[in-house]
């Protein structure tokens, strides 16, 4: 993964922050989470791009492994629970991977297909041999006698990442600490913890060679806000050689 405060500090260093316009903390989580999801996303056009541009022989420069190395991060699977008919994704669910019904992978069929898949006695499904239709933000399972037992491989989406804060004390700016927000590293967590709370800190879940992308992608979009245009220009300029090098 790749530290949340490392990045800001490149950012404000870069930005030079004194001169042009100073990055406030909720501006820069705001820049990060926009920047961590067009990575995340950019990963699959590449991933098609490279397989069908031919193999590759050597394992670390392997542009397909590369790629599938940082999409595993946010592998996971869930058991799911069924409510009206259809077994509801988890919360953080982005990409459908496989549905097993009692350990036993089901096919996945189109609406269309189902209809006549049902109709027949020759190709009605069976517990073992079960499939899926995706409805929305869910999927059905066939045969419908099918209660329990459903399970779903798939990719999170990544968690809004967060340089969380505390600001100084009285007497902490008494005795010359500047009047400005502290780092705080403790670890923020997702399914319990406050977006709205400046407190607490949770790095991005990318790649830890991710790392220069996400500082010009942030640059690109604070230079914007803080009108410069030149270093909204030098971060486009340098996510382009970064572009370039991964072709």
């Amino acid at each position: 993964m790749v530290n949340i405060n490392d990045v800001y500090q490149s950012v404000l260093t870069i930005a030079n922050k004194d001169n042009r316009g100073y990055i406030t903390p909720e501006e820069y989580n705001r820049f990060a989470d926009i920047a961590q999801n067009e990575i995340f996303e950019s990963y699959f056009n590449k991933q098609l791009m490279y397989e069908a541009g031919g193999l590759y022989n050597a394992d670390f420069s392997d542009p397909i492994i590369t790629t599938a190395e940082k999409i595993n991060i946010f592998y996971n699977s869930s058991d799911l629970s069924q409510a009206n008919g259809a077994w509801a994704f988890p919360a953080d669910f982005y990409k459908l991977g496989s549905v097993q019904v009692n350990s036993i992978e089901a096919d996945f069929v189109s609406h269309k297909d189902v209809k006549f898949i049902n109709q027949s006695p020759l190709t009605y499904p069976v517990s073992t041999q079960p499939v899926y239709t995706i409805n929305g933000s869910a999927v059905k399972v066939y045969p419908s006698s099918i209660t329990s037992g459903v399970n779903i491989e798939y990719l999170k989406k990544p968690n809004a990442p967060k340089w969380g804060y505390i600001m100084p004390t009285a007497s902490q700016i008494a005795s010359g600490v500047p009047n400005k927000p502290i780092y705080d590293s403790t670890a923020f967590n997702p399914s319990t913890d406050d977006y709205s709370a400046t407190a607490k800190s949770l790095n991005f879940e990318l790649h830890t060679s991710e790392y220069s992308e996400l500082v010009y992608k942030i640059l690109t979009l604070a230079g914007v806000t803080i009108k410069q245009a030149d270093i909204a220009g030098f971060a486009q300029g340098k996510e382009q050689q970064i572009q370039a090098t991964e072709q």
